[in-house]
């Protein structure tokens, strides 16, 4: 599959000692998807080319426009998202003026999860993906039960769209998110705190660190943030009570 996130490239490599070839390498496929919200367009957003209807569901979930139960149905068209809702109107004023910014100053993850340290340190297993080693252009987020055990993973060009899509993808499959942690290769400042508290999800760990906004904004949620995570340690930076030592 890694072919389909990807395509090839000619370029001209020049070495420091002045040699130079023609060459060819893989970039990572970046299109725009246009998502429309009860047959109105809403948004377009720049994202890899699959998961669409993934990315349709964990974006309006993670950006605090609907929850999962207003959804109705979802249909993707090439490259276009068509969200259908159960509510008889929903407009983009109404709910970014009222919702949604209630949404971003009263989020909390109402979970009691705690996970091992055991479970946390199985993540960095799935950190890497072959379409990363192909081209260097990708990010990744991934949903690990409490056994370490992958839920779902899933790579994009942007760590904001991989967070939507995954988030999406377990709705859709039905499986319970406040009982897993989200495994990303991106940065985490407030605003994917956010999107992650937004869906439930009770811990983030990533392989980067996290700004002092992400952790600001995770207290807040009640929601356990990790950083640095390797092999043979990680830093826990707010939640510590949500890993068992």
């Amino acid at each position: 599959m890694p072919e389909k996130y990807t395509t090839p490239y000619p370029a001209r490599r020049i070495h420091s000692d002045g040699r130079a070839e023609d060459t060819e390498v893989l970039l990572a496929k970046e299109c725009p998807v246009k998502l429309f919200l009860d047959g109105k367009p809403f948004t377009t957003l720049f994202s890899s080319p699959l998961e669409l209807k993934e990315l349709g569901v964990g974006h309006l979930i993670t950006e605090g426009i609907l929850n999962f139960r207003e959804i109705a149905g979802v249909e993707v068209e090439g490259n276009e998202i068509h969200v259908l809702t159960r509510k008889e109107k929903i407009t983009h004023d109404d709910k970014i003026s009222g919702e949604k910014e209630a949404s971003r100053s009263q989020i909390f993850v109402d979970s009691d999860a705690i996970f091992d340290p055991e479970a946390l340190f199985a993540g960095t297993g799935h950190l890497e993906s072959e379409t990363y080693k192909l081209t260097r252009g990708t990010h990744l987020a991934a949903l690990i039960d409490g056994k370490g055990k992958l839920a779902v993973r899933i790579v994009d060009v942007g760590r904001h769209n991989a967070v939507d899509k995954v988030v999406g993808a377990a709705l859709l499959r039905g499986l319970d998110i406040s009982h897993l942690y989200m495994l990303s290769t991106g940065r985490q400042p407030a605003y994917m705190i956010t999107k992650a508290a937004r869906a439930g999800i009770p811990l983030v760990a990533t392989k980067a660190m996290p700004f002092d906004s992400g952790v600001e904004a995770a207290k807040k949620a009640n929601m356990c943030l990790v950083g640095q995570l390797r092999q043979e340690s990680m830093l826990v930076f707010a939640g510590e009570w949500r890993v068992r030592i």
